[in-house]
Formats: C-alpha cells, structure tokens, sequence
C-alpha cells in the first residue's frame, strides 16, 4: 500500500508519484540525500545500476520533448544521468536491450547534431561538384574553351559522350548501392562512428584525390591521360566512401537524441538534415561546374578542401556524440548463414565483380 502523504519524509514528496509506484511491493526511490532542492541529481554508489524501474511499462506518462532543466524534475530517476557534472551537460540516461547505457544532452542540436549536419552539407557540395562535372571533363568538353592552347594543356580522357556517360552512371550506381554494405559496417563491426571515418578517410578522401590528381597534366609522369587511376577513385573509392556515409550519417545524428524523452524533436532535426542536403547540393552544382569552365583542376579541389573541413568538423565533436556499441549479432555471425546472410554475401562479391570488370574496361 503506498504511504500516505502525512507518512511521506520531507524530501519523499518532492519524488515525483511515478517513482514511487503504485503496487505494494514497489518501495519508494528517493533522491540523494544530498540535494536538498527536491531535484533529482545527486550521487549514487552506483549509478548503472537499474532501480527497479520499467521504463517500458510507463514511457506513455513520459514526455518526449524534454530540452529544458525545468523538465528534469518531472522524471524517473532512471532517466537521469547521476553523474553528470552539471545539469545542461548531459543530464539524461538510457538502457537499451543490451544493457548498454548512454547519455543525452539536452539541446542535442546544438550539442552534438550541428557538427553532423555541417558534415553532410559539405560532403553533398563534394559529392555533386564532382557528378554534375564529370562527365563533360571525361569528354573534354571543358577543354574546347583551350583551343588554342598547345595539345598538352589540353588534358582529359578522351571519351565518347556515351561511354563517358556510362562510366559516371556506373559510378552513381555503386555509391547508391553500397550504403547496404555501410549499414553492416556500422550496425556489425565498427559502430557508427568508426565507420563514418572509415567511409570519409579511407575511401571517400582518397577518391577524391585521385580524381583530382587526374586532372592535372601529367601528374602520373605519363604522357597520356591515367584512365586507370581515375577509375579506381570514380569507380571505386568515392563511391563507396559515400554509400558508407550516406548510410550512417543521418541515422547517427538521430541517435544523439534520447529514443524517448526527445522522440518528438528528431522530426525536427530530419527537416534540418534535409534542407543541409539541398544547400549542399545547390551550391555544389553550381561552384564546380562555374570554376570548371576556366580550370577544372581548380575546380575539384574545392570538392576536396570541402570534404576535408567536414572531416575536421567531425571530429571535433567526438566528446560529444553520443556513440553505440556493434552488435554483431544483427549479422548471426557465430551461427550458420541464414538466407538474409547468403543475400548480404552474394552481394558483397557480386559488387567486388562488377568493381573489378568496370576498372578493367575503362582502364583500357
């Protein structure tokens, strides 16, 4: 039977009533005896540890849409981060099915989520100076401006309107199918944020360095155009650095919000992250192809340099994220392949087969 509130101590009233239950066997939790204001912040012995509260069966009485310290009162003390140093930092706490805690800002947006939205602003720039361009730059429809400039300052692959055209459809191809393979990544092996720079250092940069290094004259020490290099980086590199990231980094920006105290406001952050993707893309297809008219290795260095500052941006909001542990039993890697297994595989190695002919061919 739940105590009356004459039997209730001085601070026990100032517990809100969902922490103290409503069975007989569910005892009162009471804030730390050191907070004499009635929040709920304080110290524990062992702040991990689950205080005999089922979120699941209550997360209907919960709000969604906490961002203020005002809010804070209000909550179970198993939503709160006990050892956070101040109440702004990040003050909310979450157990997910795994056991793995986290905790959560209140302002997210501007805590953590700004970072992320510059990043995909900037890696859209990158990603559509390079697609509304390329295609006149494999024909040399960039160089016809050059006429009357010697031969050897007039550098580009030389290709037909239709095999040109293919190649950068090839191209988008794969950077749309491969977010498949970086959702395995990060959900599997890495996490969120190991695969995000594995995606924009590892294949997205590099890609885009080559296709830059293959627009100045004879950069290779050869005579003639490098076929090859530019297909590794625009068949292979850039593409795949932007399916990976393409698949992680909205998701990632979503999980720096508390699944339940702050489910309303990611509505809120998706309108943001989508109108970062138009800017970026707007502004991208307009700068590239502009400065292309005069100097196309001018040109793709700004895809570059706008790639590496999102990088750096990144990364100077790591303390800040709210990062997730792999799961690797999304994968049932220790069990035998199930039919979604065969599938992941056989795609794998059906995109490695395609990678591998296309380089050949337009490397001859």
């Amino acid at each position: 039977m739940e105590p009356s509130s004459s039997s209730l101590t001085q601070q026990e009233q100032h517990v809100p009533l969902i922490l103290r239950g409503n069975n007989d066997n569910q005892q009162p939790l009471e804030p730390s005896p050191s907070n004499n204001s009635g929040s709920t912040f304080g110290s524990s012995n062992d702040p991990e540890a689950d205080d005999g509260y089922d979120i699941n069966d209550n997360d209907e009485e919960l709000p969604n849409d906490v961002c203020t310290v005002k809010q804070l009162s209000s909550l179970p003390i198993v939503c709160l981060n006990l050892n956070s140093k101040t109440k702004k930092e990040r003050p909310l706490r979450h157990v997910d099915e795994h056991g793995n805690v986290s905790t959560y800002s209140l302002r997210p947006m501007f805590y953590s989520v700004i970072f992320i939205l510059m990043v995909e602003l900037l890696e859209r720039f990158s990603f559509y100076g390079v697609n509304y361009t390329m295609t006149s730059f494999l024909t040399g429809a960039y160089d016809d401006r050059k006429k009357h400039l010697p031969e050897s300052d007039r550098w580009n692959a030389d290709m037909s309107a239709i095999s040109a055209s293919s190649m950068v459809s090839i191209s988008t191809a794969v950077a749309y199918s491969t977010p498949f393979f970086g959702a395995i990544l990060a959900d599997c092996f890495l996490g969120d944020y190991k695969a995000m720079l594995v995606g924009s250092i590892g294949f997205y940069l590099p890609g885009l360095l080559l296709i830059l290094a293959s627009s100045v004259p004879h950069f290779w020490g050869q005579e003639t155009f490098n076929r090859t290099a530019l297909s590794i980086g625009l068949l292979g590199l850039w593409p795949i650095g932007t399916g990976i990231v393409k698949s992680i980094v909205n998701v990632f920006g979503a999980k720096q919000f508390h699944p339940l105290l702050q489910s309303s406001l990611i509505e809120s952050y998706y309108v943001k992250f989508y109108m970062c993707i138009n800017i970026g893309a707007f502004i991208g297809g307009i700068i590239v192809p502009l400065v292309a008219q005069s100097d196309v290795t001018l040109a793709y260095t700004f895809p570059v340099a706008m790639l590496l500052v999102a990088i750096i941006l990144f990364l100077s909001g790591t303390p800040r994220y709210v990062r997730h542990p792999p799961c690797k039993s999304s994968l049932l890697i220790n069990e035998p392949l199930s039919t979604v297994g065969v599938v992941i595989h056989t795609y794998i190695y059906f995109m490695a087969l395609i990678f591998f002919l296309c380089t050949l061919y337009y490397s001859g």
